[in-house]
């Protein structure tokens, strides 16, 4: 089974990011579903959905690109499945533990006892071009940044977005590709050229933009366990989205 091969919706409902956060805070506080629970059902989409853009995981060297945030963290967790599936997997993180949210941290000790190497290939602010291995990648899977962020990419994160952009290598970016406007789908600076998105809970509108899609790729929609409630209450139906599947490939309107 490859990409090709999941439910198909034309068009879909979508979200701004400010809308996005009301969603998942009126999910955690609200209605109890804890942020764990919701990036482990992240982490398995995202697997899955490397797994079927690769054909087979199975001695497949998959590196992920990780920023501080929760993307970060649901690119490890995800590594973390894809190693129990057979891969070899890298934690390539932006910069020290100190500076990543509890979330990412956590993720980074879980995945620790699996066959992972994590590396902090900037630590230390060394100067140049660093030791990636992405050319040796069969996969790339890009947690950089989240919907939340704002402004160009720069430093660590703007040296990772180059490196990965250099290589031939497919990249699989975690909600959206970092560097891209959530809400308008316009390049902020330095952005993931993606060979496919997977974004998660609901569409955001950037990712729609007809401009955005030499970025995006294939685009898929992968239900990570967020009630229609969380996302009616703004005004945004989403009943109809998952119905043929929980994992789901939007194409153009």
């Amino acid at each position: 089974m490859t990409l090709d091969d999941l439910p198909t919706v034309r068009g879909a409902p979508s979200v701004t990011a400010t809308q996005m956060a009301e969603a998942d805070r009126f999910t955690i506080r609200e209605l109890g579903i804890g942020g764990e629970r919701l990036m482990e059902n992240a982490a398995h989409q995202i697997a899955v959905s490397a797994r079927l853009l690769l054909g087979s995981v199975w001695r497949k060297r998959i590196v992920a690109l990780v920023g501080y945030g929760d993307n970060g963290g649901d690119a490890v967790s995800a590594l973390r499945r894809l190693a129990g599936w057979g891969a070899e997997v890298i934690a390539e993180v932006v910069g020290p533990s100190s500076k990543a949210r509890p979330s990412l941290g956590r993720e980074l000790g879980l995945l620790s006892p699996a066959p992972a190497l994590i590396r902090y290939p900037l630590e230390g602010d060394r100067v140049g071009s660093p030791d990636f291995p992405f050319q040796n990648a069969d996969l790339l899977i890009d947690g950089l940044l989240g919907y939340s962020t704002r402004g160009a990419p720069r430093g660590p994160i703007a040296t990772f977005i180059d490196a990965a952009n250099q290589t031939s290598r497919p990249i699989l970016a975690v909600d959206l590709p970092s560097g891209l406007d959530p809400d308008t789908g316009r390049p902020l600076g330095p952005t993931i050229d993606a060979t496919a998105t997977v974004t998660l809970a609901c569409a955001k509108p950037g990712l729609l933009a007809p401009e955005a899609a030499a970025f995006v790729g294939k685009l898929l929609l992968a239900d990570i366990g967020i009630p229609h409630l969380a996302f009616e209450r703004l005004g945004v139906d989403t009943r109809d989205q998952f119905k043929d599947g929980d994992l789901v490939r939007i194409l153009p309107a």
